[in-house]
Order: structure tokens, then C-alpha cells, then sequence
């Protein structure tokens, strides 16, 4: 099987950050990663992300604030070979 270029953020750090702002600002060239994991950058983290990109939040108040709301992760399967590797497990109920 072939090994999948996977790039993880554990928790919203420094490296996230500039990798979200990134993708949200310019266009990345990401074309040899296949799997995104970390933490979600969604509707409720954008009004910080927003004063991020603008100037208003340092990097490190940014992360400040964002760091309190618990974020999710999430898994972005970027490839078909990640794609490929995928398998149903089980039905979980809550």
C-alpha cells in the first residue's frame, strides 16, 4: 500500500494558523498532500480569523481567543488515494 502525505495539526497553533490563513487569502499549492487533519476553521472561529487576516489580532491573540473555543477536528480527504483507504467501520448512535 502506498504511504499518504498527511499533514496534522494537533491544536491550534502558529503553523495552523498561517496554514488556514493561507488557504482563506491566496491560492496553496497543496497537490501532494493527501490528508488534511486539525482543527475546523468554521463560522464561529471566523470573526477572529477575519481580524487576523486584516491586522487588527497578533498572531498570538489570535490563537488566544481561538484556543478557548474548543475547536473540532476535522479530516479533509484530499486525494483519491485517501480516498481509497477508507473503510465503514460501524454505525455509532448517541
Amino acid at each position: 500500500m502506498e504511504l499518504l502525505k498527511v499533514i496534522r495539526f494537533d491544536c491550534p497553533n502558529a503553523n495552523w494558523l498561517r496554514f488556514v490563513s493561507r488557504n482563506r487569502n491566496e491560492r496553496v499549492d497543496d497537490s501532494g498532500v493527501d490528508v488534511v487533519i486539525g482543527p475546523v476553521a468554521n463560522d464561529n472561529t471566523m470573526p477572529v480569523l477575519n481580524l487576523y487576516f486584516k491586522g487588527a489580532y497578533t498572531e498570538e491573540e489570535a490563537l488566544r481567543r481561538l484556543v478557548s473555543q474548543k475547536l473540532k477536528d476535522q479530516y479533509a480527504m484530499k486525494t483519491e488515494a485517501a480516498i481509497a483507504v477508507l473503510r465503514f467501520k460501524e454505525v455509532v448512535h448517541p
